[in-house]
C-alpha cells in the first residue's frame, strides 16, 4: 500500500473510531465483537462462546443515527476498496474522484461531477 494509501486509511479508521465513540462503542467492545463474529471465541468462557454477535449489532444500530449509520457504512466501503486497490474511482462514471473532495471526504463514492448530478436528481 503506497503512502496516501496508508494515509487516507488512517483518515477513515480514525473517523470509525470517532464515530462510535460518541456512541459509546469503546474500541475494546468492538474487536471483541469483530472476533465473536469472525469465530474466535478461543479467549472466552462457554457462556461468551454460547452469545451471539447479534446483540452487539442490534445495540449498535439502536445507538447509531441515521447519519452516522450511513457515515460508517460508507467508511466500512472505502476501507475495503484501500485494500482491494481501487479507492478513489467514482462509482458512477469510473473516473479517478478529485484528490481534494477525497482528502475533504474520504469515505465518498463519486466525483464532484456525478455528485452534483446526484443532488439535482434527489431534488
Amino acid at each position: 500500500m503506497n503512502k496516501k494509501l496508508k494515509k487516507f486509511e488512517q483518515v477513515l479508521l480514525s473517523k470509525k473510531k470517532e464515530l462510535l465513540k460518541e456512541i459509546g462503542i469503546e474500541s475494546k467492545e468492538l474487536f471483541e465483537s469483530q472476533k465473536e463474529l469472525s469465530g474466535d471465541v478461543s479467549s472466552y468462557t462457554v457462556h461468551m462462546a454460547d452469545q451471539s454477535g447479534d446483540t452487539f449489532r442490534k445495540e449498535l444500530k439502536a445507538n447509531l443515527t441515521e447519519a452516522q449509520m450511513r457515515i460508517l457504512k460508507k467508511i466500512e466501503k472505502a476501507l475495503k476498496k484501500i485494500y482491494e486497490g481501487n479507492y478513489g474511482i467514482c462509482e458512477k462514471c469510473g473516473k479517478e474522484i478529485e484528490k481534494e473532495r477525497l482528502f475533504l471526504i474520504p469515505w465518498t463514492e463519486l466525483c464532484k461531477k456525478c455528485q452534483v448530478k446526484f443532488e439535482e436528481v434527489e431534488e
